[in-house]
Protein backbone atom coordinates (compact mmCIF):
# COMPACT_ATOMS: atom_id res chain seq x y z
CA UNK A 1 0.00 0.00 0.00
CA UNK A 2 1.27 3.83 -1.40
CA UNK A 3 0.33 6.72 0.42
CA UNK A 4 0.40 10.19 -0.01
CA UNK A 5 -0.74 13.53 1.58
CA UNK A 6 -0.77 16.83 0.48
CA UNK A 7 -1.80 20.12 0.61
CA UNK A 8 -3.24 23.00 -1.90
CA UNK A 9 -4.53 26.39 -2.30
CA UNK A 10 -7.76 26.58 -3.94
CA UNK A 11 -7.71 29.34 -6.93
CA UNK A 12 -10.40 31.38 -6.86
CA UNK A 13 -13.17 30.88 -4.31
CA UNK A 14 -14.44 27.46 -5.00
CA UNK A 15 -18.93 27.50 -4.37
CA UNK A 16 -19.98 24.33 -2.39
CA UNK A 17 -21.45 23.11 -6.16
CA UNK A 18 -17.87 23.53 -7.34
CA UNK A 19 -16.80 21.44 -4.26
CA UNK A 20 -19.31 18.88 -4.50
CA UNK A 21 -18.65 18.50 -8.32
CA UNK A 22 -14.79 18.26 -7.58
CA UNK A 23 -15.41 15.46 -5.41
CA UNK A 24 -18.16 13.88 -7.85
CA UNK A 25 -15.38 13.13 -10.04
CA UNK A 26 -12.71 12.00 -7.64
CA UNK A 27 -14.92 9.40 -6.27
CA UNK A 28 -15.87 8.26 -9.85
CA UNK A 29 -11.88 8.47 -10.99
CA UNK A 30 -10.58 6.86 -7.71
CA UNK A 31 -12.97 3.93 -7.61
CA UNK A 32 -11.55 2.90 -10.67
CA UNK A 33 -8.11 2.80 -10.00
CA UNK A 34 -8.23 1.68 -6.59
CA UNK A 35 -7.69 4.49 -4.53
CA UNK A 36 -9.25 5.43 -1.34
CA UNK A 37 -8.61 8.35 0.85
CA UNK A 38 -9.80 11.64 2.38
CA UNK A 39 -10.09 15.28 1.05
CA UNK A 40 -10.44 18.28 3.57
CA UNK A 41 -11.14 21.69 3.11
CA UNK A 42 -11.15 24.48 4.73
CA UNK A 43 -10.95 28.43 4.04
CA UNK A 44 -9.43 28.00 0.10
CA UNK A 45 -7.14 25.07 1.38
CA UNK A 46 -6.92 21.61 0.90
CA UNK A 47 -5.35 18.66 2.48
CA UNK A 48 -5.79 14.96 0.73
CA UNK A 49 -4.62 11.56 1.50
CA UNK A 50 -4.58 9.28 -1.53
CA UNK A 51 -3.67 5.85 -0.70
CA UNK A 52 -3.49 2.64 -3.24
CA UNK A 53 -1.39 1.01 -5.74
CA UNK A 54 1.88 3.20 -5.93
CA UNK A 55 1.64 3.99 -9.79
CA UNK A 56 -2.13 5.22 -9.55
CA UNK A 57 -1.75 6.68 -6.59
CA UNK A 58 1.55 9.07 -8.50
CA UNK A 59 -0.44 9.60 -11.36
CA UNK A 60 -3.55 10.87 -9.76
CA UNK A 61 -1.07 13.17 -7.63
CA UNK A 62 0.71 14.51 -10.95
CA UNK A 63 -2.74 15.07 -12.11
CA UNK A 64 -3.33 17.18 -9.12
CA UNK A 65 -0.29 18.82 -9.35
CA UNK A 66 -1.23 19.97 -12.96
CA UNK A 67 -4.72 21.04 -12.11
CA UNK A 68 -5.24 24.66 -12.66
CA UNK A 69 -7.41 24.83 -9.44
CA UNK A 70 -5.03 24.15 -7.12
CA UNK A 71 -1.96 26.12 -6.45
CA UNK A 72 1.01 25.59 -4.08
CA UNK A 73 0.69 21.94 -4.07
CA UNK A 74 3.02 20.94 -1.35
CA UNK A 75 3.27 17.00 -0.49
CA UNK A 76 3.48 16.24 3.22
CA UNK A 77 4.15 12.56 3.40
CA UNK A 78 4.84 9.68 0.90
CA UNK A 79 5.79 6.57 1.07
CA UNK A 80 4.74 2.74 1.47
CA UNK A 81 1.97 1.95 4.42
CA UNK A 82 1.07 -0.88 6.28
CA UNK A 83 -2.62 -0.63 5.46
CA UNK A 84 -5.41 1.67 4.50
CA UNK A 85 -7.09 4.57 6.92
CA UNK A 86 -9.99 4.48 4.41
CA UNK A 87 -10.81 1.14 2.80
CA UNK A 88 -14.13 2.13 2.45
CA UNK A 89 -14.37 5.76 0.75
CA UNK A 90 -13.34 6.28 -2.45
CA UNK A 91 -12.56 9.42 -1.76
CA UNK A 92 -13.88 10.78 1.98
CA UNK A 93 -14.85 14.54 2.02
CA UNK A 94 -15.36 17.18 4.97
CA UNK A 95 -15.85 21.01 4.57
CA UNK A 96 -13.99 22.13 7.65
CA UNK A 97 -15.72 25.45 7.46
CA UNK A 98 -18.39 24.36 8.02
CA UNK A 99 -19.69 25.32 11.68
CA UNK A 100 -21.56 21.71 12.21
CA UNK A 101 -18.04 20.28 12.53
CA UNK A 102 -17.60 21.85 15.40
CA UNK A 103 -20.37 20.33 16.83
CA UNK A 104 -18.63 16.78 15.75
CA UNK A 105 -17.57 13.93 18.48
CA UNK A 106 -13.93 14.09 18.66
CA UNK A 107 -13.12 17.71 17.33
CA UNK A 108 -9.60 18.96 17.62
CA UNK A 109 -7.75 22.00 17.59
CA UNK A 110 -6.51 21.06 14.58
CA UNK A 111 -9.65 21.78 12.67
CA UNK A 112 -8.81 25.71 13.54
CA UNK A 113 -5.62 25.38 12.18
CA UNK A 114 -5.28 26.44 8.52
CA UNK A 115 -4.33 23.56 5.44
CA UNK A 116 -0.82 24.14 4.63
CA UNK A 117 2.43 22.40 5.42
CA UNK A 118 3.34 25.24 8.12
CA UNK A 119 0.51 23.83 10.24
CA UNK A 120 2.30 20.45 10.51
CA UNK A 121 5.77 21.86 11.91
CA UNK A 122 8.76 19.96 11.65
CA UNK A 123 6.63 16.69 11.84
CA UNK A 124 4.52 16.58 9.15
CA UNK A 125 3.48 13.27 9.87
CA UNK A 126 1.37 15.05 12.69
CA UNK A 127 -1.29 15.40 9.27
CA UNK A 128 -2.50 12.16 9.85
CA UNK A 129 -3.74 12.71 13.50
CA UNK A 130 -6.30 15.15 11.55
CA UNK A 131 -7.05 12.88 8.98
CA UNK A 132 -7.59 9.81 11.57
CA UNK A 133 -10.06 11.70 12.96
CA UNK A 134 -12.82 10.80 10.15
CA UNK A 135 -11.80 7.64 10.13
CA UNK A 136 -15.02 5.23 9.91
CA UNK A 137 -15.58 3.54 13.12
CA UNK A 138 -14.90 0.00 12.45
Amino acid sequence: MYRIVYVSAAVGSPTRADLLALLAKAREKNHRLGITGLLLYKDGDFIQLLEGDRPAVRAVFDAIKADPRHSGVIELLEGEAHGRLFADWSMGFRDLSDPDVRAMPGYSPYMNTPLVAESFGPDPSGCLELLSLFKPPV
